[in-house]
């Protein structure tokens, strides 16, 4: 039993460290999006060049889909381990050469073309992470501790945020804003090739999901995975899309957002941001973990719906504190974010993972995951930002997240009443034959 715990650990750490290495990789650019938007957009000023600069952050988003279709194919077809080790590489590759551009003084209108196309690369690579890793931790996990095994992949990833934000933040206070324009920005960027390489060999030396090798000996392995996912699933494609932007979406209008919002919007120094982001993202990954071991003892969507709750009706209340700039409502806010997010996120893995065969389970993770965060997440910050601009309601981000969260508890609700009704049915299969 000790040697079969010790093989889930190593997978946990695997995929966590390099889920860790992509996310990284992914969540830097959105943290100096400031310094990016006077490094390649120079000619728009203030929220307009802000605004530039968040569209492009955007842009990512809208090849998710497109990476989910092709590397949750590849997933399901060639096994977990495969995409994985192939997906952290491209995203290292396209992040260590943002940090190479020239900027806008020197190449022109080149370099935000330059920046566009590669942070389109990321966005592929990003759309087949989410389905693999989560795959690979829940088919190694036992029925007891799906949630809690489930639960490192979103914690991993706010890790990695909380890491890029650290890093940001103490750049930012350590250098001269002159020099972070011109040279400072492009250190966190850069290390991601060493990170790329080194999440690389890890995800290389982990073993194939139990589940996947038995397909692969059954003859199960489905031929066409996005065809059959469309086609069977659509119905749990539009509830677990609606119920992961609880976590996804509203962790881009939340924590992840305050440095963009103290800096570009309340125009702050950007180190106060990034230090109030890496604290509450440090806080939201100890609640992730907890969201994953209550949703092992507790139904996973009782837990994720009183997170979405949670941040419905905290959200106004939080944003106030936030622009009140008192350091205590400050960190009020930022435990109240943490905390909700953290319920939600936390079960997510497992329960989307329970909701469809695992024949297509890399596909249809990838599928959700990416068309929630294209649809809702990844112009999130530019919508918010836009609203801003347009009302003058500093607030808007709070608007805009009650409304995400109002459509994710909808979509938590329709998964429920599926789980309930497929366990009626096991129920039913199992009852049946004793009768007979």
């Amino acid at each position: 039993m000790s040697a079969e715990r010790s093989g889930r650990g190593k997978i946990v750490a695997a995929a966590a460290a390099g889920n860790f290495v992509e996310w990284y990789d992914f969540a830097i650019y959105g943290y100096f999006s400031p310094i990016l938007a006077r490094v390649f957009f120079p000619e728009s000023e203030g929220l307009v060049g802000l605004l530039a600069t968040l569209g492009v952050f955007g842009a990512a988003f809208v090849l998710r889909p497109i990476g989910a279709f092709v590397f949750g194919h590849f997933g399901d077809r060639l096994g977990r381990r495969w995409v994985l080790s192939l997906v952290i590489l491209t995203m290292a590759g396209a992040t260590a050469l943002m940090g190479l551009l020239p900027a806008y003084d020197t190449i022109g209108v080149w370099a935000p073309i330059l920046l566009t196309l590669l942070r389109l690369i990321q966005g592929f690579s990003a759309g087949g992470e989410f389905g693999g890793a989560a795959s690979l931790l829940f088919e190694h996990a036992n029925k007891k501790n799906r949630g809690l095994m489930g639960s490192a992949q979103p914690a991993s990833i706010v890790a990695a945020l909380a890491v890029s934000a650290g890093l940001g933040a103490g750049l930012t206070a350590a250098m001269s804003e002159e020099f972070l324009n011109e040279i400072g920005w492009r250190i966190p960027f850069l290390i991601a090739l060493p990170l790329g390489i080194v999440g690389w060999y890890i995800r290389r030396h982990i073993d194939e999901t139990p589940a996947f090798v038995e397909m692969q000996e059954d003859g199960t392995v489905a031929k066409n995975p996005v065809k059959e996912t469309f086609r069977a699933n659509w119905r749990m494609i539009i509830a677990g899309t609606a119920a992961i932007i609880s976590w996804t979406a509203g962790g881009y209008v939340t924590l992840q957002f305050l440095p963009t919002f103290f800096n570009g919007v309340l125009e702050r120094p950007i180190a106060h941001g990034l230090t109030a982001s890496l604290i509450g993202l440090s806080i939201y990954a100890g609640f992730i973990i907890l969201g994953g071991w209550l949703a092992d003892r507790i139904d996973r969507w009782k837990v994720m719906l009183i997170g979405a709750i949670a941040l419905a009706v905290t959200a106004v209340p939080c944003y106030l504190m936030l622009i009140n700039g008192s350091i205590f409502a400050i960190g009020v806010a930022l435990v109240l974010f943490a905390a909700s997010l953290g319920l939600v996120a936390g079960p997510t893995p497992a329960m989307l993972a329970e909701l469809t065969p695992e024949n297509v389970r890399a596909t249809y993770l990838g599928i959700v995951y990416a068309i929630a965060n294209a649809a809702f997440g990844g112009f999130a910050p530019y919508i918010v930002v836009a609203l801003i601009d347009s009302t003058g309601l500093l607030i808007s981000p709070a608007l805009y997240l009650v409304v995400l969260e109002v459509i994710a508890i909808a979509g938590i609700i329709g998964a429920a009443v599926h789980i309930r009704r497929q366990e009626q049915k096991h129920t039913s299969a199992k009852v049946e034959p004793s009768e007979a």
